[in-house]
């Protein structure tokens, strides 16, 4: 888990204030208490963000409803978050910045090598901004300062940046500042993860037309998203925004884990030199008697999981387990499969995932990681968005080329 230092902060209310949605206050050093200009203040997913001025100091004002992490950061020292709601504010803040240290990259365990963004760019560039119709009109703009370091051992990749990534999307009309704390793509499980908190700020163009054409982008890039969904699930509307949800129970192909096993711990593996050759499944089929290889064979060509589905659509009522003032609590058991019938999937989808076939309704699977329930407000921000695991549409289009932010109003 990424540990993060504590802000120290003071919080006013007074009968005149107390309906103030403000945050204002004072970046230092840590270690000797000076002040830190320049530094990045602002609310990670919207468009609400400052910079402290000479004295370290800051205001955020109009600061949205519901459960927000403020963000400060600064080139040379580590990221400080604080998380906050709207009933704490206003708020005044102490923010105490610690100097980042460079820390030894274990290459005795996992030699590793590090390398740019010629290596490597294509590959984040795919697992960070996406591969969706939006993606093809975004750049990162201080892509240089993107560093990588693969682990030959471990089959990884991970990414780091000392300095907010600049994402300009002219698809959506947006610059998103990108505060990277943790990128990694393990390739032998197939695995992606990365964890950084987002300032918004709209893209000015004095083009006759091109604010009306980006609105036209943000309601379909927002249309059937996991914001969407999100808001649409607290105020109780899942049908009337084109949402159906089921039940779905998957269950591993335990024959399949079985033959899988007896392949694993019967292969012969040989070396040559400092090189290891691992006999095949194919190979190894050779040797067995033929129907129990054309058994084998047909296992091993079946998923790895096997679904169902209940037959009735669940309510919201179904799926939030506890309300409270602003926010609310989502759990459920397994996983939910979820359809957006007022969109079908992008060509992009169909052409990196299933290219035999023709589209369909948007359609994805969630489960929640740890059994851990999901605390969501109105703005459709969730809390923890760790637990929330995502497959099918969602997993391959949730990515930051169609990233909005929480203060976005749709239908507007």
């Amino acid at each position: 888990m990424l540990k993060l230092p504590a802000i120290l902060f003071l919080l006013f209310i007074s009968f005149t204030c107390f309906s103030q949605r403000t945050i204002r206050g004072r970046v230092v050093n840590e270690s000797t208490g000076a002040a830190v200009p320049g530094s990045s203040v602002f609310i990670t997913g919207t468009s609400k963000g400052t910079t402290a001025d000479s004295g370290g100091g800051f205001e955020l004002t109009n600061v949205p409803a519901g459960k927000h992490e403020l963000v400060i950061s600064s080139i040379g020292y580590e990221t400080n978050v604080f998380s906050f709601s709207d009933e704490q504010l206003p708020l005044q803040l102490k923010v105490e910045l610690k100097i980042k240290v460079k820390e030894l990259q274990n290459v005795v365990a996992d030699n590793s090598v590090e390398e740019g963004w010629d290596k490597w760019g294509r590959t984040f560039m795919d697992n960070f901004v996406g591969n969706t119709e939006n993606a093809e009109r975004c750049r990162i703009k201080n892509e240089q300062a993107i560093r990588f370091r693969y682990f030959k051992k471990s089959n990884r990749l991970i990414a780091y940046c000392d300095e907010p990534l600049l994402l300009e999307n002219k698809a959506l009309g947006y610059l998103i500042k990108y505060q990277l704390e943790n990128f990694e793509l393990n390739f032998t499980q197939h695995s992606m993860f990365y964890l950084g908190y987002s300032l918004f700020e709209p893209l000015e163009n004095e083009r006759k037309g091109k604010q009306e054409k980006w609105e036209e982008k943000r309601q379909v890039a927002y249309n059937g998203s996991i914001m969407h969904f999100m808001r649409s699930l607290f105020a109780n509307r899942l049908l009337e925004e084109g949402f159906e949800v089921k039940r779905m129970v998957r269950t591993p192909n335990y024959e399949k884990q079985r033959v899988r096993q007896l392949y694993m711990s019967s292969r012969d593996i040989k070396k040559t030199g400092t090189t290891q050759v691992v006999m095949s499944f194919n190979e190894w089929t050779e040797r067995l008697p033929a129907d129990t290889a054309k058994y084998y064979g047909t296992v091993m060509h079946q998923d790895d999981y096997r679904d169902s589905f209940e037959s009735s659509l669940l309510t919201a009522d179904s799926l939030i387990i506890e309300s409270f003032e602003t926010f609310k609590a989502l759990h459920y058991e397994n996983y939910i499969y979820i359809t957006y019938r007022n969109e079908k999937e992008e060509a992009g989808y169909l052409r990196t995932q299933y290219p035999e076939r023709k589209a369909w309704f948007q359609r994805s699977y969630v489960m929640l990681l740890n059994d851990k329930l999901i605390s969501l407000d109105k703005s459709g921000n969730f809390y923890d968005p760790q637990d929330f695991f995502t497959s099918g549409y969602w997993s391959w289009g949730e990515k930051m080329a169609n990233s909005l932010p929480l203060d976005y109003e749709a239908g507007k």
